[in-house]
This record gives structure tokens, sequence and C-alpha cells, in this order.
């Protein structure tokens, strides 16, 4: 819990089509009664939670005042609601607090057919830490140490061309964008939401003194000016009054806003203490050591020697420290959480980048391949792609149901002319047949790419070995045969496997012997026959010169089968 002792001054607005302002101070707001004359209060508190804000809204003059109090009304509900929390869920209140006055700027604007577009800067001081909430143009400063920290930043599409490096820093307030927000209370849906800046946090120290300025101070009245008076030895009053006197007398009458909270004392009470409501607010502060005390009376001798001449400098939390002791931040569990967790992060890429540094090592020849082009798949038209699979219908519509036109073979390529729909792509095969396969058939590459050919291991055209062949157990024969013997009437019959009488063998280019005379066949010299001295046509031997018959159905073959097929009938039998 922080001893505080706050000055706000707020002087009217005498500059038509100037952003009005207005201000939130410890639960206190300015009411319309108070605009014809100079706003100005001084308060101390020990409160565990204290809430100050500055508006400032760009639109019509009335319109916009009147917006300033309605918004300072709806914040006193929200403060009150925290005032008597021990603890505050900071996410949780900026969130109401951004989202809560958005809307009733959107509501307030919709009403009377305007746009109206407000900036905001707050404090919530919960007990020693200071956190910032901040949308717009206005301006929140620490004063530490004899240094002036910046604690916001414009959000404006000027401020944004600085960032990127379009346009120097000193040319900002000149740009014809330097009033165009970028992120404002008012915001309406279509727009995007609003993010505010809600980073930081800060451990406060003793004597820290907060200003937070309206736009006349912080853009128009010089930096050099108003520094010299932050960093004198002044009570916040008397402060707070010389820098309006002095923005007074350099012909400033509009944005002349300001607050001004001096950190007396902070300290800090056990978490499940309970914070009395009749706290002393005068409580005496205990005297600082005679070297802090040394220190701070010469803080204020040097400003202008050693501190830069620009307007304020960025606030880094942790880069400063008092003589006493050094600054602490971060709370305990996150400086533990961040020495385990750098560590093990640190450990965790090395092992990344090793890893990929041996895998790049190892696989250096299948990376760096500049001879060999993969075709991807692609929905251009005239891609080539490839049958996954043996059988792949190619149908004439883009459905199961369709006709089959065309079968594929695994690896045969076809054009892809364009996707029909998620399951179908339309091709053209090798033989200009164009039709629909299931997309899921087909592949960029050709999957017969790296199939293992057959190794020939023996020749393929047989080398006779001998010349004697072997009549074989069965043969089958489909030959007609004709008997002689009745009259020059032919019968046909099919002869059916018969078994051998004997294995003769027999030599190429003779007749084969036959059991009767009723077999004409073998005695009949046929030159011409193709193969006259065949008498196994079957015969699997590769002795076999002319191991096929081109004429197997031919009526004079040189069959080797005798003339009765079957000896057991009667009357066909030659003995």
């Amino acid at each position: 819990m922080s001893k505080t002792v706050s000055t706000c001054i707020a002087e009217t607005n005498l500059v038509q089509g100037e952003p009005q302002e207005n201000v939130f101070f410890l639960t206190l707001s300015r009411k319309i009664e108070d605009f014809p004359n100079e706003f100005l209060r001084t308060a101390k508190s020990t409160s565990p939670i204290q809430i100050c804000a500055i508006f400032s809204t760009i639109g019509p003059d009335n319109l916009a005042a009147a917006l300033n109090l309605e918004l300072n009304a709806e914040l006193e509900k929200i403060a009150a609601q925290c005032s008597n929390q021990a603890v505050l869920d900071f996410d949780g209140f900026a969130n109401q607090v951004i989202n809560t006055l958005n809307v009733k700027v959107c509501n307030f604007a919709a009403n009377k057919g305007t746009q109206l577009k407000t900036s905001m800067s707050m404090f919530v001081i919960e007990g020693d830490i200071l956190r910032v909430i901040h949308v717009g143009i206005t301006k929140a400063v620490l004063f530490r140490n004899n240094r002036i920290m910046l604690l916001t930043e414009e959000q404006t599409v000027a401020h944004r061309y600085v960032q990127m490096g379009a346009i120097q820093a000193s040319e900002e307030l000149t740009h014809p964008e330097n009033m165009n927000l970028t992120q404002y209370l008012g915001k309406m849906p279509q727009e995007g939401p609003v993010n505010a800046d809600k980073k930081v946090h800060i451990k406060l120290q003793d004597n820290d003194e907060l200003f937070l300025m309206g736009v006349g101070l912080s853009r128009k009245l010089p930096s050099q000016l108003r520094n010299s008076i932050i960093a004198k030895p002044l009570s916040t009053e008397s402060k707070a009054k010389e820098i309006i006197g002095n923005a007074l007398n350099y012909g400033l009458k509009s944005g002349l806003t300001l607050i001004d909270i001096k950190i007396e004392s902070t300290f800090l009470l056990p978490g499940d203490a309970v914070i009395n409501s009749n706290l002393k607010t005068d409580a005496g502060v205990a005297p600082r050591p005679a070297k802090a005390q040394k220190a701070q009376a010469g803080a204020f001798n040097n400003f202008e020697s050693e501190s830069d001449p620009s307007d304020t400098i960025n606030f880094v939390p942790g880069s400063e420290s008092s003589d006493d002791e050094e600054e602490e931040v971060v709370s305990g569990k996150k400086h533990k959480a961040r020495v385990i967790i750098i560590p093990i992060v640190i450990f965790l890429v090395c092992i990344i980048i090793g890893f990929g540094a041996t895998f790049f090592v190892f696989n250096m020849k299948n990376l760096i391949n500049f001879s060999e082009t993969t075709t991807m798949f692609t929905n251009g038209s005239g891609t080539v792609l490839y049958a996954a699979s043996d059988g792949v219908p190619v149908y004439s519509t883009a459905s199961l149901d369709g006709t089959v036109i065309a079968q594929l073979r695994r690896g045969e390529a076809v054009k892809f002319l364009e996707k029909f729909d998620d399951s179908f792509s339309k091709v053209q095969t090798v033989n200009n047949v164009t039709g629909y396969i299931l997309s899921a058939q087909l592949l960029a590459d050709d999957p017969t790419y790296n199939d293992p050919t057959t190794e020939m291991t023996a020749d393929p055209t047989p080398v006779p070995t001998s010349l004697t062949t072997t009549t074989s157990a069965t043969v089958e024969t489909t030959a007609v045969q004709t008997d002689r013997r009745n009259n020059g009437t032919q019968a046909t019959t099919a002869a059916s496997p018969t078994p051998s009488p004997s294995p003769t063998p027999v030599e190429p280019g003779e007749p084969s012997p036959t059991p009767t005379d009723a077999q004409p066949t073998p005695t009949d010299p046929q030159p011409t026959d193709p193969q006259p001295t065949d008498p196994q046509p079957t015969d699997p031997e590769p002795t076999d010169p002319q191991p096929t018959d081109p004429e197997p159905t031919d009526p004079q073959p040189t069959d080797p089968q005798p003339t009765d097929p079957q000896p057991g009938e009667g009357g066909e039998g030659g003995n």
C-alpha cells in the first residue's frame, strides 16, 4: 500500500474545435458546475487501490464536453466496485473499463449522429505497483531519480510512420496525420476492437512522481520548459499551478489539464491483512538516510545539463536503480521461473540446431540435387499425372455410376485438365480419351519409377541337345480320321486321350510307325507339309526343331495316333 499526495488542475477550453478534456481524480470527477472556473483539487490517500484518469475527446465542443461528463460518471461506478477489494484483477478491470467506456462513447455518438473519438490515460496504483491503461494521444510520465520517463506512446498514424522509419520524429507533430487516431474509445464494431496499451507494470519507490497531461501540455508546450518545472523540488499543488501558468503565458488556451501524484511512502502489508478504514491520511513518513537526503538535495541542480533536450526518455523497467537498493521490477516467483526456463530453452535450442546440422551434413547430397526434378501435383491445366494402381477406371461423367470408358495401368500418364470437385479430376489419356478419374487414384510422381526390373537368367532361345524324342504317356488329338473301309463314307470321331503303346524312339525325317495298315497318313509323303516329320507336336522336349504347328486344324497332320483309337470296338481294327 502506498501513501500519496495528489493534485489535479483543469482549465476550461477556450478554443473552438480543439479536444475537450476532463479528469477523474481519486473517485472525484469534474462536474458541469466546475466548468466556468479553474478546477483545482488536492488530496492525500492511503487506499489500497487508487485510480486517476484523464479524458480528451475530439468532436463538436458541446457534445465532447457532455460525453466526458458521462464517462466520468461511468468510471465512478466501476471504481466503486473495486474500491473495497484487497487484490485487484487488473486484466479483468482493464477489459471492463475499455469495453464499458467504448460502448458508452459509441452509443452517445450514434444518438447524436456524429463521430466522437476519446483518448484516455489512467493510473491504477495497487499497493506499491503502478499500472497504466492508455488509448489515444494523452500522455503519462514518471519522474524518478532526476529522469523523466515516458510511460505511453501516441497512437496516431503519424507516430506509426515514425516507428516504421517513414518520417523523422521531429516531423511527427507537423504531419497531416498527427491527429488521426489509430486507437480510441468510440470504435464501432465494424472498425475492430479497441487495443489499449496495458504493458506498463512498475514497482513504485518513495518520492516517485507521476503526471497525466492533456493534449495542450504534452504537444504544444515546449518540452524543455515543462521538464524544467517538473524537476523542481516543489509540492504537487505548486508544481501543477506553475506548469499551467507557464502554458497560459506561452499562449495556450486549450488542453490545459494535469494530474500530479507524488508517492510519499510505499510499504506492503501481508496478503491476508485487513485494510482498516480509519487509517490516518497524514501519517508521518520515516526520514531517509543522510546519504539519500544529500542526493535528493542535489538532484535538481543539473537537470538541464544531463537530461536529454527531447520530450521524454522511454522508460525500460529494471534499468534504473537508487542509491540504497536496486529496484525490483519483477516478483521473486517470476525471477525464479525465468532462471529455470531460460537454461531449458537454450538447451532445447542447442539440441535442435545440432540435430539440424547433423541431418544437413548427412543428407547434403540428397538435399542439394540439381539434376533431378520432381513433378508436383498442381491444379494448373496441362500437368502430367500418373495412375496409382492397375485398372484405374476412367468414367464418362464425374460419378461412380458413370460409364467406364477406359482403364489405366499402374504408372500410365494422363494430362490433368481441371479439378471438377473434391473427388474427381478431368483428365485426358494418351489415347486422347477425355474422362473423369478419382483424384485419390492420381499421383504426381510415376509410381513405377523405382520398381525393380526382372533380370533374365536364361537364354530365351532353346538349343537342341538331342535328336531323339520320346513319346509322352498321353496324347490328346483332335484330328479328323477317315475310315477308308466304309466304301468312301466318312465317319468323324473325336479322339480321346489314350496311352501310347510304347515309347518308340523316332528319328527326325522318318514317318511314325503304326500298328495297323488302316492309317494311311504316315505312309503318305507330303513334301510340302511344313511339319512332315514331327511325330510329337506336343512333345515338351526342347529337341523338337519345330515345336509349334502354324495350322493346328490341318486335316492331314502327322498324327502319331494309330487308326484305331479304341481297339475294343469291332469292325474298325486292321488285323
